[in-house]
């Protein structure tokens, strides 16, 4: 069951989302379809780029609330409710690197060792695959 002290670190989670360059990152990889394996690549390697930074902040910061959940410092279930974007973003990259073998290397192991062990996240990793087409 989930106690306060869990409550306050989804809380907490949701307060750094809101910091504006994680904003403009998370909106820029929630939004940004590649419509070719060289584009897929230039903005998954071109360090440097903005678009790529981008691509990078947003993972990572998914990728530390996943380690966070998957270590047990934050009750799963509650997680799971709340980590609708980070499954996005971890099916997301699941797709390009299906779509993009050779040019997008980006995974979330993370997010894939959350997705794989917990009911919810599977359930709603199903919802999202069918409305993107993923």
């Amino acid at each position: 069951m989930a106690t306060t002290t869990d409550a306050d670190v989804i809380l907490k989670l949701y307060d750094l989302r809101r910091e504006s360059v994680c904003r403009k990152a998370r909106e820029f990889f929630i939004s940004w379809v590649p419509a070719t394996a060289e584009e897929a690549k230039l903005i998954g390697t071109g360090f440097g780029r903005q678009d790529n930074a981008y691509v990078r902040q947003a993972a990572t910061y998914w990728e530390m609330a996943f380690s966070i959940a998957n270590l047990g410092a934050v009750d799963n279930d509650l997680f799971a409710k709340n980590c609708g974007e980070g499954l996005i973003f971890t099916l997301k990259c699941q797709h390009l690197k299906q779509k993009f073998p050779d040019a997008w290397t980006r995974t979330m192991p993370e997010g894939e060792a959350f997705l794989a062990g917990n009911a919810h996240a599977k359930q709603r990793a199903e919802a999202i695959r069918k409305r993107h087409g993923w």
